[in-house]
């Protein structure tokens, strides 16, 4: 009996770490940015489309400067990567993504390249709740 109760408990404990490896994380969605001030004292507001298929992340990026595609976009494990590539008054600029998805938060860094000057900062995303719906009316 007793070993049957050992058995039992293994067989349990060991479901449950194989469900919880099997939890499948899925950045597709709405996030939502609130960058550091512009030099002009302006905050900008940046929205990420995201879309998984497979390991390949694609989407958009959109500020009040427009809608920009993101490319090169890869997500492992919970490790995301995409860059979005700009092209503005002062010339292109590429900004590189790199970070952790973790529930509905993005943590990470990420890397602007303009003009052969890069700068570096933290970057954190939150996803936005998918609109409620009442269902048939």
């Amino acid at each position: 009996m007793k070993r049957k109760l050992t058995t039992l408990c293994l067989v349990l404990a060991l479901g449950g770490l194989v469900s919880a490896q099997g939890q499948h994380l899925d950045p597709t969605g709405t996030w939502k940015w609130t960058a550091p001030a512009n030099p002009d004292g302006r905050i900008p507001d940046i929205t990420f489309t995201l879309k998984l298929q497979g390991e390949s992340l694609s989407g958009t990026r959109t500020s009040s400067t427009g809608t920009t595609p993101i490319t090169d976009g890869v997500f492992k494990g919970d490790e995301i990567f995409f860059q979005n590539i700009r092209q503005g008054h002062a010339g292109k600029s590429t900004t590189t993504y790199t970070g952790r998805l973790s529930g509905d938060t993005i943590k990470g860094k990420l890397e602007i390249d303009a003009r052969g000057q890069i700068l570096s900062s933290d970057w954190e995303v939150k996803r936005e709740a998918k609109p409620k719906t009442d269902g048939p009316k």
